[in-house]
């Protein structure tokens, strides 16, 4: 019976991890995150807000060395894949690292946090964004998400 409540009681810490997590999308090339959190979101499509910020946790594994991490962001739309020019300053993935710094050793566990910034020319579309990072030599992580672009 004692068993019996155990498992009750851990069922129901566990439901909401597993019911809550965001479902995203691996790409052609490049490992997805062993953890991604993004604020505001816990399933797709996220709405993102235009004009804002969207603010972020990531965990990966490194699949290999490398001295660099580049952001890189395409957003798909109606068929259409457009290159997000990210500004320089959240382009540098490297400085987005918490618990590490560059260069990255392979099989490295990273976490990076932070903000990047949502500018579209239009609001309320469905679009399927691309996050990619880029190594010295390939993608490293990169993953896919359904969103919305709502009005800021």
């Amino acid at each position: 019976m004692v068993q019996m409540k155990f498992l009750l009681i851990a069922v129901c810490f566990l439901i909401p991890d597993v019911m809550g997590e965001l479902a995203i999308q691996k790409c052609k090339s490049g490992v997805l995150p062993t953890k991604l959190i993004i604020d505001g979101c816990s399933q797709a499509p996220c709405a993102i807000a235009n004009g804002h910020n969207l603010k972020f946790h990531a965990e990966f594994v490194a699949p290999h060395a490398t001295r660099t991490l580049t952001a890189i962001v395409i957003a798909r739309v109606a068929g259409f894949a457009i290159h997000y020019e990210l500004p320089e300053e959240h382009r540098d993935g490297c400085k987005k690292l918490t618990n590490a710094k560059c260069p990255l050793a392979p099989n490295q566990r990273i976490e990076a946090s932070g903000e990047v910034p949502v500018e579209s020319p239009i609001s309320n579309v469905m679009v399927n964004v691309e996050f990619q990072l880029h190594s010295d030599t390939a993608i490293a992580v990169c993953f896919r998400i359904d969103a919305k672009v709502v009005k800021g």
